[in-house]
């Protein structure tokens, strides 16, 4: 189930009027899918997959590129991995943080992140697509970390 709220005054959707609700559902009925398999996931890495698998699937319904929150530098991203790799399994991980940043993180490391992540499993991965990964696990995309 998707709930979705909507301020159709927002000066952003105005602006954007053209694909932003449209790919926040694509994104969101994306994590959807995935609830029926692993579920959006407990652990750092989990989590990682899942922002990523649901953006790479907003940009493969759309074709877009990616949206702002999973474009931060790759070499910012860089001085996060030793991190990432140390908190993949881990459920305690500060996922507010991560995600929406802190005085650690940059503001939406955690999508960059894992857009890149995904990146990457599918460029070594040809002919795959996020839609056809939703139940993918989470494990399978570790050896990428180490990719970006």
């Amino acid at each position: 189930m998707v709930y979705v709220t909507v301020d159709p005054g927002h000066a952003a959707l105005r602006v954007n009027a053209d694909l932003s609700l449209e790919r926040m559902l694509a994104h969101a009925l994306h994590h959807s899918a995935r609830w029926d398999g692993p579920g959006y996931g407990r652990t750092l890495g989990a989590a990682l997959v899942s922002e990523g698998l649901a953006g790479h699937f907003a940009q493969e319904v759309f074709g877009k590129g990616p949206e702002p929150w999973e474009s931060l530098p790759v070499s910012v991203l860089r001085t996060h991995i030793p991190r990432a790799f140390h908190e993949w399994a881990y459920e305690g991980y500060a996922h507010e943080a991560w995600f929406f940043g802190s005085p650690d993180f940059p503001r939406w490391l955690g999508y960059s992140l894992g857009y890149q992540l995904v990146a990457r499993y599918l460029a070594s991965h040809p002919g795959v697509r996020a839609s056809e990964l939703v139940h993918g696990d989470a494990r399978d995309f570790l050896p990428q970390l180490g990719e970006v």
